[in-house]
């Protein structure tokens, strides 16, 4: 059985699926043309890097006549920039009086929004709307008198009803009513389960399973790294409603490809909208259907497996509206950096089991990530990593893990807490926090993928991803499932010997173009033009770089 069967999840319930080729082709001759100025002279030795934008891209980028021992570098084209929807076609091309063409590459093409992306985005949308109207209404409130001490949290009675609001399509237009029953009261959680669900789901025993998961492990692992929830109805719990009308969200055949697991929603907690809904904290998730009652069939096995990396996942988002909204009346995160610090929080949950032996849970809290970065490693240039839509698929979401855990390691762990607790969002937050340039993070990040643990090489330390060495973990999946994992590293940059070349490619926001240029003993120096496959200069809000490493 393929491991997407196995470790089925709502991040990545489809593959990618066909292939194509990355235009190559041999540099010529311009027919006479005038010779481009040279804006900028590479001189690197070994290992070391340089970031090249603005003017320094505008021309010509000279590189050097190769030694006794020949020479290679990596070549990132980018645009590094936080301007979401920034996009062009564009050629890297090489002058050198040698011809030799670059080789192709097989890349994998893009796939349609599945049901579980556009639901989210629907999501996302309503909670920066709650955000805009939660803000208007403090601008418009008088000053409160001083209030008196809340009364003590009251959590939920074991076996009481409530009647709750649940999303009842896609993009949450309409609501339906769940009756629902408290089939596990903790000290950090409560869990409701519909009245309704079908035939041979929970028992109490894997209520119980699952209340005190989250209440004992991940719970303290998401409010140690990114603060603490809000409690707007004073209960002292977070509510974990299960529903079938979440598997019912997604009908036949499509509940094949892509389904909701859980999701949560800042209108149930927002000012302004809360009374609407739920008005206390709320996620929601599926429930088990062995028979197929209400939509595909999903075995309790299954979604005891799937639940827990969406409790921690849809808690950052949760703990992350609270912090930005309710305590500090900001916007909510922007849509790119929220997912990746939620997918962070997975994985967190990950190598907190794997640090407790429990090779199991590990696996179904970190495959997701993995999968979703080596879909993003197959084919980077076409994914936009910095987006304003709410609708991630799953490529951008590996890359915006991919772009955190690496924020992460070259700062600290206390980097996460300092992201959500403020006001600031997206490139303003990351700058503030990491003191660093956005186009700086985003060139590093471009090379570290690439070089991390790059056989018989030693990246500089800004270079690298402290935890994770990606080439042995995906070599590792290959060997386990190649119908999922289809080759060692899968990020494969265009090759080209010598200093001709012409590779075109599509670049979005924040994605990057990757050549590897092999010149040979004595080889010959070249000069690189990062232009549009036009001619024409690349868009100014690009942020076009030119990231290099010397590989030798």
């Amino acid at each position: 059985m393929r491991l997407l069967e196995r470790c089925s999840k709502g991040w990545w319930c489809a593959l990618l699926g066909g292939a194509a080729v990355l235009a190559a082709g041999c540099g010529g001759d311009d027919g006479g043309t005038e010779p481009v100025p040279v804006s900028a002279e590479v001189s690197l030795g070994a290992a070391e890097h340089v970031l090249l934008a603005g003017a320094a891209v505008a021309g010509a980028v000279r590189f050097p006549a190769a030694g006794a021992d020949g020479a290679q570098y990596l070549v990132v084209g980018q645009f590094a920039t936080a301007t979401s929807g920034v996009r062009a076609k564009v050629t890297l091309s090489g002058s050198a009086s040698s011809r030799a063409p670059a080789a192709p590459v097989a890349v994998r093409l893009s796939r349609p929004l599945g049901a579980r992306e556009r639901f989210h985005g629907a999501l996302r949308r309503m909670d920066a709307e709650a955000a805009r109207l939660a803000r208007s209404l403090v601008a418009a409130a008088p000053a409160p008198p001083e209030a008196a001490p809340p009364p003590a949290p009251a959590p939920p009675v074991l076996g009481s009803q409530r009647t709750f609001k649940v999303c009842d399509n896609l993009d949450c237009s309409s609501l339906t009513d769940v009756v629902a029953t408290a089939r596990y009261v903790g000290t950090r959680a409560a869990i409701y389960l519909d009245d309704t669900v079908p035939s041979q789901g929970f028992t109490p025993t894997d209520l119980a399973q699952l209340g005190s998961q989250f209440e004992e492990d991940l719970y303290p692992i998401a409010v140690a790294a990114f603060g603490a929830e809000s409690d707007v109805d004073g209960n002292g719990v977070v509510i974990i409603l299960l529903s079938d009308a979440i598997n019912d969200l997604v009908g036949r055949p499509e509940c094949n490809e892509s389904f909701v697991t859980g999701f949560f929603l800042g209108a149930d907690i927002a000012p302004g909208t809360k009374t609407q809904y739920n008005n206390g904290e709320v996620f929601y998730g599926l429930v088990p259907d062995p028979l197929g009652q209400v939509s595909c069939p999903r075995t309790v096995p299954l979604v005891k497996a799937l639940l827990p990396s969406t409790f921690i996942h849809e808690f950052q988002h949760m703990i992350s509206f609270n912090q930005h909204v309710l305590l500090r009346n900001g916007e909510t995160e922007r849509p790119w950096l929220n997912e990746a610090l939620s997918h962070l929080a997975e994985e967190l949950g990950g190598l907190h089991y794997d640090s407790v032996g429990n090779q199991l849970a590990k696996s179904q809290f970190l495959l997701g990530n993995l999968l979703n970065a080596f879909l993003y490693l197959s084919n980077p240039s076409v994914t936009a990593v910095v987006t304003e839509s709410a609708n991630v698929e799953l490529e951008q979401r590996g890359a915006q893990w991919l772009f955190l855990r690496y924020v992460v390691d070259r700062f600290d762990n206390d980097v996460t807490r300092q992201l959500v607790q403020t006001s600031s969002v997206g490139e303003a937050n990351l700058v503030a926090v990491t003191g660093t340039p956005f186009k700086t993070l985003l060139g590093r990040w471009a090379l570290a993928v690439y070089v991390t643990d790059l056989p018989a090489f030693a990246p500089q330390e800004v270079l690298r991803y402290a935890f994770w060495s990606f080439r042995t973990t995906y070599a590792a999946l290959n060997q386990q499932d190649p119908d999922d994992f289809d080759r060692p590293y899968p990020l494969l940059p265009a090759l080209a010997s010598g200093g001709a070349f012409a590779v075109t490619d599509s670049l979005k926001s924040g994605s990057g173009a990757y050549l590897l240029i092999t010149q040979p003993t004595r080889g010959e120096g070249f000069d690189l033009l990062f232009r549009r496959s036009s001619g024409d200069a690349l868009p100014t809000s690009g942020v076009a770089q030119l990231a290099i490493v010397r590989i030798r």
